[in-house]
């Protein structure tokens, strides 16, 4: 079954039928008003092209650091007897306190040739916080996650959810994504441990019941679309052909609860770490998760109440 498209589509609707419903879409004119030209290889290879960028595996296993020229020329425009790319290179803005590759340099030169998607709420967001601050918009502010993922023809992101039950966003610019989803409910068949099925190899060993069940969605995302993955929605994404996107992730306020129960039971997940830098004027790294649900729910109870009285 094809992702279901829409356009014209408020940002309240969004809300109702896509985060609190938790459902897939794809927005048809979300990036109508960008200026494409400046995401193609030629340009940011005229660029960026001697900028260091990260470059990976198909699990989120990082390979090596390359600029960005030597990649595109590596890995774009392959000959058949070069064969598929195997690498992707996921170049996120700061999302944790080291010093290191980031691309909020490059997102900084670009912010004036895209903008915040009209759809996608800014306002009243746990991660990035602002319930009492500024709008969040996308092209300004930081975001977990947020990054240009520039992938030769045949690289992949295997199976996986994203982190912490965030959304997730992709906007794609340049080139077509394969893409296939598993509803949630489908976890205890596509996961196991920390470890998830390949669909293109399955372990029926690992996974013996992946064999009896099929994916919710598959569909090719194309220049000017945009496609939000819900949270704890299994998404596998192969490039058909060579491609550049931008995506990010957010947690809003009507998932608070989620993303408590998320903390709860995951009280040692890794990537909380990075949660916790988009909290980090509010909450102490070393801030336990206990704490850190408890703070979230009066926070956000404290929001209530004022706006009730506005």
């Amino acid at each position: 079954m094809k992702v279901p498209r829409v356009s014209n589509i408020t940002v309240e609707q969004f809300i109702e039928e896509h985060i609190v419903a938790n459902k897939p879409v794809i927005v048809t004119d979300g990036m109508k008003n960008w200026d494409m030209s400046k995401f193609t290889p030629e340009h940011f290879k005229e660029a960026f092209g001697e900028e260091k960028v990260q470059v990976y595996d198909d699990l989120f296993n990082l390979q090596n650091i390359q600029t960005l020229k030597q990649y595109i020329d590596n890995n774009f425009d392959r000959k058949e007897e070069d064969g598929l790319s195997d690498q992707y290179m996921r170049w996120y803005t700061q999302l944790k306190e080291v010093e290191y590759y980031w691309s909020d340099k490059v997102f900084e030169a670009l912010k004036d040739a895209w903008s915040h998607p009209y759809f996608i709420p800014n306002t009243s967001l746990v991660i990035p916080s602002n319930v009492n601050a500024e709008e969040r918009v996308i092209n300004e502010f930081h975001y977990p996650y947020k990054g240009l993922f520039i992938s030769g023809k045949g690289s992949r992101t295997r199976l996986h959810k994203d982190p912490f039950a965030s959304n997730a966003v992709l906007c794609q610019f340049y080139g077509e994504k394969k893409i296939y989803l598993f509803d949630p409910k489908k976890e205890a068949s596509v996961m196991t441990g920390k470890e998830f099925v390949d669909v293109v190899n399955p372990d029926h060993d690992k996974f013996p019941d992946y064999a009896n069940i099929t994916h919710d969605y598959e569909d090719t995302l194309s220049p000017g679309e945009i496609i939000f993955f819900p949270s704890g929605w299994f998404h596998d994404v192969t490039c058909e052909t060579d491609s550049i996107s931008i995506t990010w992730n957010f947690v809003h306020e009507t998932q608070l609860n989620v993303f408590c129960k998320h903390v709860a039971k995951n009280p040692n997940d890794d990537q909380l770490e990075i949660a916790k830098f988009f909290l980090k004027d509010e909450v102490k790294e070393n801030t336990k998760a206990r704490d850190l649900i408890l703070f979230l729910k009066k926070k956000f109870k404290a929001a209530k109440r004022q706006k009730a009285t506005v």
